[in-house]
């Protein structure tokens, strides 16, 4: 199907949508600029080539109001089919060199394989439009009369749709008219069946692609269907020269509802009756009729039959553009915000104020050491890879220290050793700003900090950001949301609110670090029940739901943004997170209601969902989306960001245990290890054990994440890692040894967002 997405979006000249839906036929959205083929089954290549080239050339060439002018007129569906097919067909292989060959083979072998009911069949007895049919679907057994041949000719020269129904008048009025040329085998003596341009030919099946690719391109577009009467009549007479000339002057005027790509001529699409364009191809409905093509209905028929009907239902969507002037909230904006609000509250009460102050510059001091010591732990770490990757060589040179050697020793030259360049590491990471995340929130800015610490001694460039869903909420129009409005686009509902970056002033690294901590301590406040809590939140920047998969979204400009602009060469896009994301339920949408063009919101359905980066190009699709939704989203989103910014790790840090004793529970990991890992209850309540042990519980590939560490809730850990010896007491050697590895490892096992991120990094 991509390679089809592709080739008609080519064909079409334009950044048209292509989907695939469970239809019969063909449609074109000209206000949504979406072309929707048919789900085909176990079809070649070939044949979904030739399907895709006379659906693509339908799209640019059949107008709107062809299909209502048949049913007005009451002409027969069929034989204007037919002649329609032939024109549009035309239009197709004149302007594209390589759709010749295609239209050849491709119905060669929709005629050995009976597409069109032929095999065993004396062609001769088929009615004049069958044979016309057949003749332009490159079946090399067709014969004609003189006086049919004038038809054939006149099936070839229409240039607009209306010539199509009225050359379809006529021809019904000759075949009524003359019985012979419904069944009737003619003289055919001396024969010659003509090609595309009408000129005769001995056998249409060798036909030169370049007979008809070399021809000039004059067929005008769908909205060019009107013309003078005194035309029309000389297009009727047959005379091909005339046509060539007439053609020329109606190239002029080429570019309308089919082929146009300017935005700007919405208002003209807005004028039509119809938003969608279906296909001439559909067939069927003459049995009112007494002149009918019979091989175009047993055509409609096969078409059935080749459709995919258990495929299920496919919802398209794009990855919108996301604005990030409007979806980043500036750290100043959030400082100020901060400020303010707590400033105010500090007037009524400034005892919890000084509290808390007193709680975070003791954490900022705990914490110095230990990320100092974790410092040199990953500048040692970073030596050993180092040396381990490099490599010695001689050099030409006599290394005259060992010249005093040369009767024992054959290596005299000096060596060299290189070591490989090492790659400069930046860090972005998005904190969920969740409800759930309340009472984890103490011991997440721990680790948190400890994480800005380490990169602002190590230089590592860094920005974190908190996804909310609450910040936004006072938008309600569609100017307000976070992206720019585009048809097919899925609905963003997040803003990322900007805590940290490596280019802060200390000052305001600290100034946020402290408000971060009063925000947090406000749900950790023991006495809240009976006292309530000292200071609320500010309510612009409150807790939300978690928008997960709106954030990876924006991810895909901000990561390569960030990247670009702080010279990174390896990436670390980290989640930090406790649950599964909302799910993304709606899609932008335009349409034609009473006239007038209507931007809306509509479901993004059920069944198989594909999701299409239009800036990369690259598809993602998933089944069952109405099962877990939310989850293969997520998996969806991720493959897409991973494919727009290469040589990127995409972590997740899922903080599993609650309360205040932080444990992880059966229920905390169940859905987020991979199911391929376990088996049985068993399992999971040994690596439930395995992660409240280690403080940490590695799931490669989880959730769509290149690693996922699950980690218990961030209360659990004890910060306090100073060396545990008391006063007056003599140790030995042994117990000494045994205190300062329990102070080391306590280091880093109190710390396991800043441990597996060094590991990452070193």
């Amino acid at each position: 199907m991509k390679d089809l997405s592709l080739l008609a979006k080519l064909l079409a000249e334009e950044d048209i949508h292509v989907v695939h839906k469970q239809q019969p036929t063909a449609t074109f959205d000209v206000l949504n600029r979406e072309l929707a083929l048919p789900i085909w089954k176990d079809m070649p290549k070939n044949i979904q080539d030739l399907f895709t080239l006379h659906e693509v050339g339908h799209a640019l060439w059949t107008p709107l109001e062809m299909m209502d002018k048949i049913k007005e007129q009451k002409i027969s569906h069929s034989v204007c089919n037919v002649l329609e097919d032939v024109r549009i067909e035309k239009a197709v292989q004149l302007k594209y060199r390589g759709a010749v060959k295609i239209f050849n083979n491709g119905y060669q072998e929709l005629i050995s394989s009976n597409f069109f009911q032929t095999l065993d069949k004396d062609i001769s007895n088929y009615n004049l439009i069958d044979r016309i049919n057949l003749h332009y679907k490159h079946h090399s057994d067709v014969i004609f009369s003189d006086e049919e041949m004038v038809w054939v000719k006149k099936a070839n020269q229409t240039i607009t749709s209306d010539d199509v129904i009225e050359l379809a008048k006529e021809l019904i009025a000759f075949i009524e008219e003359n019985p012979e040329s419904q069944g009737k085998t003619p003289n055919t003596d001396d024969l010659m069946v003509p090609d595309m341009d009408g000129t005769p030919m001995s056998d249409n099946s060798d036909q030169d692609e370049n007979d008809v690719a070399d021809q000039e391109y004059k067929m005008p577009s769908a909205g060019d269907s009107e013309e003078s009467e005194e035309n029309s009549d000389d297009k009727k007479s047959g005379d091909s020269d005339e046509t060539d000339d007439e053609s020329e002057e109606t190239d002029e005027k080429k570019s309308s509802a089919g082929s146009e790509k300017s935005d700007e001529d919405s208002d003209d699409k807005s004028e039509t009756k119809d938003v969608t364009v279906e296909s001439a191809s559909k067939g069927g409905g003459d049995g009112d009729f007494n002149i009918t093509a019979t091989t175009d209905n047993a055509s409609v028929k096969s078409v059935e039959d080749m459709l995919d009907k258990d495929a299920g239902t496919y919802n398209y969507s794009t990855i919108p553009k996301v604005d990030l002037k409007k979806v980043v909230v500036p750290t100043n904006e959030i400082l100020d915000i901060f400020k303010n609000h707590y400033l105010d509250e500090k007037k009524s009460d400034s005892t919890y104020w000084d509290k808390v102050l007193e709680e975070f510059n003791k954490t900022k001091s705990d914490s110095k050491k230990a990320v100092s010591y974790m410092v040199k732990e990953f500048e040692m770490k970073k030596s050993a890879d180092a040396y381990a990757r490099s490599m010695t060589s001689k050099t030409g040179t006599l290394d005259m220290g060992k010249l005093h050697t040369y009767k024992y020793n054959d290596d005299l030259f000096a060596k060299v050793t290189t070591l490989p360049g090492a790659k400069n590491h930046g860090l972005v990471l998005f904190l969920d700003w969740s409800g759930s995340m309340a009472h984890n929130l103490v011991g997440t800015m721990n680790q948190l900090f400890n994480i800005i610490w380490f990169c602002n001694r190590t230089q590592i460039p860094f920005e974190v950001y908190g996804f909310s869903n609450v910040f936004n909420r006072k938008m309600g129009s569609l100017a307000g949301y976070a992206q720019k409005f585009k048809s097919g686009d899925l609905v963003l509902n997040v803003s990322l609110l900007k805590f940290f970056s490596n280019k802060m002033k200390t000052q305001e690294q600290n100034d946020m670090m402290f408000y971060l901590y009063m925000f947090a301590s406000r749900w950790s406040y023991r006495d809240w029940r009976t006292d309530g809590y000292p200071y609320y939140e500010p309510a612009s920047l409150a807790l939300g739901s978690t928008p997960l998969n709106d954030t990876i979204i924006c991810a895909m400009d901000l990561v390569p943004e960030f990247k670009k602009s702080a010279g990174v060469q390896k990436m670390h896009t980290v989640f930090l997170t406790d649950g599964a994301s909302n799910s993304i339920h709606n899609r932008f949408v335009i349409y034609d209601r009473n006239g007038t063009i209507c931007n809306d919101q509509q479901s993004i359905g059920w069944g198989t969902q594909v999701f299409t980066d239009v800036k990369s190009g690259n598809k993602t699709s998933s089944k069952d989306f109405g099962k877990h939704g939310r989850d293969y989203q997520t998996k969806m989103l991720l493959s897409l960001l991973k494919k727009r910014v290469p040589d990127m790790n995409v972590v997740n840090f899922f903080v599993a245990g609650g309360g205040r004793k932080g444990a992880v529970k059966y229920n905390d990991i169940r859905d987020v290890i991979d199911y391929s890992m376990v088996q049985s209850y068993y399992e999971i309540n040994e690596l439930v054990k395995k992660c409240n042990k280690d403080n940490v519980l590695i799931v490669p590939k989880g959730q769509g994440f290149d690693v996922t560490y699950i980690l218990p809730g961030p209360n659990k850990f004890d910060m306090n890692t100073e060396l545990e010896l008391e006063d007056g007491v003599t140790y030995n050697k042994g117990q000494l040894k045994r205190a300062f590895g329990k102070m080391s490892n306590g280091k880093t096992a109190n710390r396991p967002l800043l441990n597996n991120f060094i590991k990452m990094v070193a």
